[in-house]
């Protein structure tokens, strides 16, 4: 076997001495990968692996990513990962690389190779290098066995001359593909080019000829005209420019001519032609390469640019001096057939029937085909200029556009057509604009019919009119030229006119409106615009403006009008409020302000429906309307709002007198289907200079005026004073002070007992509000209760006070104290609030307290009020969790006997006004005798209020009333003193506690 040699590394050697981008361009210059399988490296691994004595061989080419492999003996796959290849370690080696046992191979003991189905054990390759050095890929041979000798010398050095064929053979390959490519190159260039390319013997015999230049000499079969001597070829014309031409050629020149050769189908075509020799090594010439260009057509061209000549004289001669656009350019024989046309008309008709002699007629509109015909054949006869118009089709889009066409005769010396000469323009833009303007007049012409609008023209110079055909239709007057134009226009607006004439001769333009008496005497609103068009020429139009005036108008009232009674509303109210004082400040006279307010409107709103209260504001209005001079304003500033202004002669004195004249006048009865409504008012007075100067200041005095009218319990009329202010100031602190006094925890409840009338037991407390005031001690409502009408303080009480009532029931209940019903106050705002009384259930639930021992007492104006709906579902809601429901001040109020079943009430109570005088009126003994007997009838409980003596207790009890609460029982008290209460009148009844408390929570 000889020595043996082993080259192994134990790690990576150095950094490879190429550039992996060249070598990758060097593998694929070679274009070998992904081939198909070839005998001579198939030949080349299998000698490799006879050599080296190993069942497995392989060349492989390394690509950017992959090992590929060329040749394989002995081993499956075609191709492996670039990472995991052997080879790539192996191509970075200047020799043969050997691996004598992959398996103890640090760098390969965990390769596919080592560890696989074919576990190979020794590796060995030789890299496959081009002549500068680049490594493209590995000749390898791989044993099952290790060797630890590696490769002896001679298997070394013949699996290196190997690799070196390896190499022969891809060389060999790429010589021979770059010889075909170069022979497919000429052939290519010869076929793709047009001109005739021949080769001569030195003979001057045909050898060779091109594709081309057979098809341009009609040559069929090469063969028919080889050998064909080339003095044959130019015979004629060009005989002797030809056999110059060659002999320069023979002397090692280049010779060039021009001529016509004949083709095998008899015809001529026209050539510019080169020869040159083709020289052999010695220098001589070998043979005659001949290089033909077909000049045919530029010959012709050449020939048809000399006869037109003439004709482009002749264009310059009729053609138009400027264009906007590219013109067709014509010509024709005497017939009218064409024989020229431009690349302006081919482009813009196309090809096809149009470039024929007579084909452009198709290319005319339908509709004028035949017409256009007719105009040109009688132009023709006619044998003079001539200029059409017709409609021609573009072929790029279908499109028939407007031409304008102009012929011109070319005559001979005898005065005989020879041809027809001419131009065809497009002038559709133009056309287009003549049909817009058409158009225009007829839209304007319309436009001023149907808008109501005259077009005139006046001459200031002489004074002459001229108006459209609207005239008469718009101002009665005849259409055409007159010397009227300030006839018609009212006598008030002439000077505006006159000005209006006289601004357009200095500005150039201006407007106008005035007023125009028609024949039949009715007035119209007209507004006029105009301009000069020059010195003695004014243009414009006018146009009816009267319903934009009757708008303007309605929308000016509407602006300041009230829509219900007609009457000026608060802004213009207050424009005339303050033109009035000002003018009366300026001159020194008086302003008197009168504020009305309907002291009715929401009871019968509420009562009647608002139909019946806009009936009422209507009639209110007419009324005032008659009181007062046409001087004065009424207006309605509000929903039952009404305001007087009266302006001087009249005083103070004179306001005071005429507001009771209008009080009595409201409330005089008046009928609204079949119901008889009497109006009954406030009316607050204040006037200037006796009281405040502004604006608004006087309202505000007038305001106070009309607020203190209804304090004092409405249905008056009061006059302002400066105490008012003083007495609304010390309100508007009231209720600041009320918002203190519940942030500072000062609103408390009393309680006062209701006692069984029958048995002496009290039965029930009702809550009652005080002000625990820090200076003032305990008041009442009587001194607090106009802070109920502002809705948030009120709910802000309800509140607090609902706290300490529940907090005071939870330790009567613990105390086991016999207080039988807590009643509980609710004001209209508190039913105005979402979620009234799941809030009240939760602070009851918070204190472990049954709902069953409250009542809520609500008076007949919260039932009739805007929230009824309400209302309705909270009193539904409390009666559904055991509470009761006491219809306080029952009688006092407008409610119907329906209402007690409209709504879920328990308990009546009679107001105090009717028990006041129980025993001395009968009156009042009647009135409580029927409400006893009605609550008897509908199984409710009735309870008497401001119960004060012994006897007015005894007649409740003789009448049958259930209950009786007031002075006599008890005052109002605090919660500490209840207990004391309660105990002392338990033990005046001497009776079980448990037992009574029982019985008092059932009823």
């Amino acid at each position: 076997m000889g020595d043996f040699r082993m080259v192994e590394c134990p790690g990576h050697c150095d950094a490879p001495r190429w550039n992996e981008v060249d070598r990758l361009a060097a593998l694929h210059q070679f274009d070998i990968l992904d081939t198909e399988a070839e005998l001579e490296f198939d030949s080349i691994a299998k000698v490799a692996a006879e050599i080296c004595k190993t069942e497995t061989a392989f060349i492989s080419f390394l690509d950017e990513h992959r090992q590929w492999f060329k040749a394989r003996i002995g081993l499956e796959i075609s191709e492996t990962p670039r990472e995991i290849s052997i080879c790539n370690h192996a191509m970075l080696h200047p020799g043969v690389f050997v691996v004598s046992d992959l398996a103890t191979d640090p760098r390969f003991q965990n390769h596919p190779l080592a560890n696989g189905r074919s576990k190979f054990s020794f590796y060995a390759g030789a890299p496959l290098k081009t002549k500068d050095g680049l490594p493209l890929g590995m000749l390898c041979v791989l044993g099952h066995e290790a060797r630890p000798k590696g490769l002896s010398e001679q298997q070394e050095h013949a699996l290196t001359a190997l690799a070196g064929a390896v190499m022969c053979q891809l060389e060999l390959k790429l010589a021979n593909r770059a010889a075909a490519d170069r022979e497919e190159f000429t052939r290519r260039l010869l076929a793709g080019s047009d001109d005739c390319i021949k080769v001569f013997d030195l003979k001057g015999g045909l050898r060779f000829m091109s594709q081309s230049g057979l098809r341009a000499m009609d040559v069929a079969d090469f063969s028919t005209i080889e050998s064909r001597s080339w003095a044959d070829l130019w015979s004629g014309v060009a005989e002797r420019e030809a056999c110059e031409a060659l002999e320069k050629a023979k002397s090692g020149g280049i010779g060039r001519f021009q001529g016509p050769c004949a083709t095998t189908a008899g015809g001529q075509r026209w050539w510019d032609v080169v020869v040159t020799p083709i020289m052999g090594r010695d220098g001589t010439p070998q043979a005659y390469l001949c290089i033909s260009r077909d000049v045919t057509e530029l010959r012709r061209a050449e020939q048809s640019l000399r006869k037109s000549e003439k004709r482009l004289r002749t264009l310059m001669d009729v053609m138009p001096l400027s264009f906007t656009s590219p013109q067709v350019v014509w010509f024709s024989d005497p017939d009218g057939e064409l024989t020229y046309c431009n690349d302006v008309w081919h482009e813009y008709a196309g090809p096809g029937p149009a470039s024929t002699p007579k084909g452009w007629f198709t290319v005319i509109h339908p509709l004028h085909r035949e017409r256009a015909s007719e105009m040109w054949d009688g132009a023709l006869r006619g044998g003079q200029s001539f200029e059409l118009e017709m409609p021609l089709r573009r072929a790029s889009d279908g499109m028939h556009r407007w031409f304008i066409i102009r012929g011109q005769p070319l005559k001979n010396e005898h005065g005989k057509v020879e041809q027809w000469f001419g131009i065809a323009m497009d002038i559709h833009e133009r056309k287009q604009s003549e049909q817009a303007l058409r158009e225009s007049e007829e839209r304007l012409r319309l436009a001023l019919k149907a808008a109501h609008m005259m077009a005139w023209e006046f001459n200031p110079q002489t004074g002459a009119t001229t108006r459209s055909e609207n005239a008469l239709a718009l101002l009665g007057v005849t259409p055409g030229t007159d010397r009227t134009f300030m006839t018609g226009v009212h006598p008030d607006d002439h000077q505006r006119v006159e000005e209006f004439l006289q601004r357009i001769q200095i500005r150039g333009s201006d407007a106008v409106e005035c007023r125009y008496v028609l024949p039949n005497g009715e007035i119209r609103w007209l507004r006029a615009r105009a301009e000069r068009a020059g010195t003695d020429r004014i243009v414009g139009v006018t146009f009816d403006i009267s319903e934009q005036k009757e708008a303007e108008e309605e929308i000016w009232r509407s602006a300041n009008h009230d829509a219900l009674t007609g009457l000026p509303n608060r802004n213009l109210f207050q424009r005339r409020l303050e033109a009035a004082l000002a003018s009366a400040q300026k001159g020194g006279t008086s302003v008197s302000l009168l504020l009305i307010d309907l002291d009715d409107f929401k009871d019968i709103n509420d009562t009647l429906g608002h139909d019946a209260g806009d009936a009422l504001l209507q009639e209110t209005a007419r009324r005032l309307s008659a009181m007062v001079r046409a001087c004065d304003t009424v207006a309605r500033v509000g929903g039952d709002e009404f305001a007087v202004l009266v302006v001087d002669p009249l005083k103070l004195e004179n306001a005071a007198r005429l507001g009771t004249l209008i009080s009595d006048m409201l409330r005089k009865p008046f009928t609204y289907r079949k119901r008889t409504l009497i109006s009954r008012v406030s009316i607050g007075v204040a006037a200037f200079p006796d009281h405040d100067g502004t604006p608004t200041e006087l309202v505000k005095d007038a305001d106070i005026a009309m607020y203190q009218a209804k304090s004092q319990g409405r249905n008056r009329v009061v006059t302002y004073s400066p105490d008012m202010r003083r007495v609304l100031e010390q309100r508007v602190s009231l209720g600041r002070g009320m918002r203190e006094a519940v942030e500072s925890d000062q609103i408390i409840p009393f309680y006062q007992p209701k006692v069984n009338l029958s048995t002496g037991e009290i039965v029930g407390l009702e809550a009652l509000a005080r002000w625990q005031h820090p200076t003032k001690g305990v008041l009442t409502p009587d001194t607090f209760g106009a802070v109920f009408e502002d809705h948030e303080t009120a709910i802000s009480i309800g509140k607090a006070l609902i706290s300490k009532i529940a907090a005071d029931v939870r330790q009567w209940l613990d105390q086991d104290l016999p207080f039988g019903r807590i009643a509980l106050n609710l004001s209209p705002a508190e039913f105005g609030q979402s979620g009234l009384v799941d809030g009240m259930l939760r602070t009851f639930d918070w204190l472990k307290i049954p709902p069953r021992v409250f009542e809520v007492e609500v008076t007949e104006t919260v039932l009739l009020g805007r929230n009824s709906s309400n209302v309705a579902s909270a009193l539904a809601q409390f009666r559904e969790h055991g509470i009761q429901i006491a219809l306080d001040d029952f009688g006092t109020g407008y409610a119907s006997l329906t209402h007690l079943k409209q709504f879920p009430v328990d308990h009546i109570k009679i107001d105090r006004s009717f028990i006041r005088d129980l025993e001395h009126d009968s009156g009042d003994e009647a009135i409580t005798a029927a409400v006893i007997g009605l609550g008897r009838s509908l199984q409710l409980q009735v309870t008497a209020e401001g119960v004060e003596t012994h006897g007015q207790a005894r007649r409740l009890r003789d009448l049958g009333c259930d209950h009786a609460q007031g002075y006599l029982y008890a005052k109002p008290m605090a919660a500490s003193h209840v207990p004391d209460l309660l105990m002392q009148w338990d033990r005046m009844l001497i009776k079980p506690r448990s037992e009574r408390n029982m019985e008092l929570l059932s009823r």
